[in-house]
């Protein structure tokens, strides 16, 4: 319901509105600044009234200290105390300023010899105050017997002539018949105290913000009548005719004319700017159909070129994934039919390895030489041929429980020889809290053994190669770390090493040899187990590959 009376308000009220709260804002911070700044003043004037009553005071204890012995002395010459002195001058003239007077002037101290001189807890915070050197005086305006005062405190410090009646010997009775503090010159004897009624000061404020607040209200709504009319004469009256000529150009009649509307400045400008846009409305409106036509051809022959395109790129697309198929075929075929020759080859040189038969140096060589190269030929045709089945969809996870350490002792066994060979240091490393891990064995096989394949690879002669599988309870996954002191990679050859027939260093190729497919088949067995390869490597110093394989695995059963 606000809502909607929100919406119905015109501008005129809307901006009146705004008008009034901003000026009777102005006119509280007025009132209440007015009034701080005018208490202030009536403050500064109490304290000096406060500091000349002090002063008076103090010139009546001087004048009584400057004519004690002439009080005391009789004409001829022989002392005789009066009972007249500083203090009881003093008091007594306060009770006299305090009959003509509201003001109230006493005489404190924390330790009086009356107890009527008692100071109060404004006093004796003052006394305190004194003592300690931190102030010379203290005043404000504060609460005595339910009622708003301001008071004012001053030290009275002991003069030598004060010294008859309370310096040493400490005890003695002096003149007045009150022992003597044994005090010296300088301490601090008691304050004078003066409290002074405001009520005269606070009405006077009070009638001048009343008087404020009535000239600023006049002022309120003298300005809001002004602004009221001047809006609706300048602005809401304008805006009411061009709103007039909105409605009739939503009911479909262009024929309108804003030349002689009522109004200046940024009103009269938008009046023109909206009558030269109805023109030409008008004249857009009168073309819309034709325009309509030749836009709808437009849109016809765009939609009859996309159609050809679609097609052509529909055609495209069907010979790319024929050479792709084709291409995928020819490696799994060339692969397949590589196999069996090279399993032949190794497999005979295997038999003659193991004939008891008496075989030279050379010809030993020669065929340990055969039987490695078989197998790392053999190797690369069966990361051509898992790319291959893996490109073109065929391979599934075939997700099995097994032991890893199992695993790890295949690998080591199948690729041994490999290390022998290069005089390689290869060691292992399961840790005794990896679980029994749910994952496709034969691929997990390859990865690893392409990993530590790949490093022995390029470790140099004298070097070590270390596998370490362990266990990531936080995360729940395996992660098998292959580390070796090879070559290592180059920081800027990173981003390509999993890339598909490229190697970090092309003199690498010749050096170590391989095709440079080892580690893109590792990441895409390792994606379709939805894990994870990160690499650590440093140039010359050697790398880590570190594979996380997630123990909850997703794949589909084979």
């Amino acid at each position: 319901m606000h809502a909607i009376l929100a919406k119905k308000m015109k501008l005129r009220g809307k901006t009146t509105i705004i008008l009034i709260v901003l000026l009777v804002v102005a006119v509280a911070l007025n009132v209440v600044w007015s009034d701080y700044t005018q208490r202030e003043q009536a403050e500064a004037e109490m304290l000096e009234k406060a500091r000349i009553l002090t002063y008076e005071m103090d010139a009546v204890w001087e004048f009584m200290d400057m004519n004690q012995a002439r009080i005391d002395t009789d004409s001829d010459g022989t002392y005789n105390f009066k009972g007249l002195y500083c203090a009881i001058a003093g008091k007594s003239i306060a009770k006299i300023l305090e009959r003509d007077t509201n003001y109230i002037i006493q005489y404190t101290n924390l330790e009086p010899r009356k107890k009527a001189s008692m100071s109060d807890e404004y006093e004796s915070d003052a006394i305190r105050m004194f003592k300690e050197g931190t102030a010379n005086e203290k005043y404000g305006i504060e609460t005595y017997e339910d009622q708003e005062v301001f008071r004012y405190v001053s030290p009275i410090y002991l003069k030598e002539s004060c010294l008859d009646c309370h310096g040493d010997p400490k005890g003695e009775l002096d003149a007045t018949g009150y022992p003597k503090e044994g005090m010296e010159v300088g301490d601090l004897i008691g304050v004078t105290s003066i409290i002074m009624p405001i009520d005269i000061y606070m009405s006077g404020i009070q009638d001048n913000v009343t008087r404020q607040i009535g000239y600023f209200s006049f002022i309120v709504i003298m300005v809001i009548l002004i602004l009221y009319f001047a809006i609706t004469r300048m602005i809401t009256h304008p805006l009411t005719e061009v709103e007039s000529a909105v409605d009739q150009i939503e009911g479909g009649n262009f024929e309108v004319d804003l030349d002689g509307i009522k109004g200046n400045g940024e009103i009269k400008d938008l009046a023109i700017k909206f009558d030269s846009m109805a023109k030409q409305l008008r004249t857009l409106y009168n073309n819309l159909e034709g325009q309509v036509e030749m836009r709808t051809a437009q849109l016809e022959s765009a939609n009859e070129m996309l159609e050809e395109q679609r097609s052509q790129l529909a055609q495209v697309n069907e010979e790319l994934q024929a050479e792709n198929q084709y291409k995928s075929d020819f490696l799994a075929i060339m692969s397949h039919e590589l196999r069996t020759p090279l399993t032949s080859i190794i497999a005979f040189t295997e038999i003659w390895q193991n004939a008891n038969t008496e075989r030279s140096e050379d010809e030993t060589a020669a065929v340990k030489e055969v039987k490695e190269n078989g197998q790392l030929l053999l190797q690369m045709v069966n990361n051509i041929l898992e790319m291959a089945r893996v490109e073109a969809g065929r391979t599934d996870l075939i997700m099995e429980p097994f032991d890893m350490m199992d695993l790890i002792g295949l690998v080591e066994r199948s690729i041994g020889f490999l290390a022998d060979q290069r005089h390689i240091a290869l060691t292992t490393l399961v840790h005794p809290d990896v679980p029994i891990i749910t994952a496709d064995w034969e691929k997990i096989r390859r990865i690893v053994e392409n990993l530590t394949s790949n490093a022995i690879k390029f470790t140099r002669k004298g070097g070590s190669v270390h596998i370490e599988v362990s266990y990531d309870e936080r995360n729940e996954r395996l992660a098998i770390a292959v580390t070796d002191t090879g070559i290592g990679i180059k920081e800027e050859d990173l981003p390509l090493i999993f890339e598909r027939f490229t190697q970090s260093d092309k003199s690498s190729y010749r050096r170590y040899g391989g095709s440079g497919l080892g580690l893109a088949v590792v990441k895409e067995l390792v994606e379709m187990h939805e894990g994870s390869i990160e690499v650590e490597s440093t140039y010359k110093q050697g790398s880590t590959f570190t594979v996380f394989i997630p123990t909850g695995n997703k794949g589909e059963e084979g």
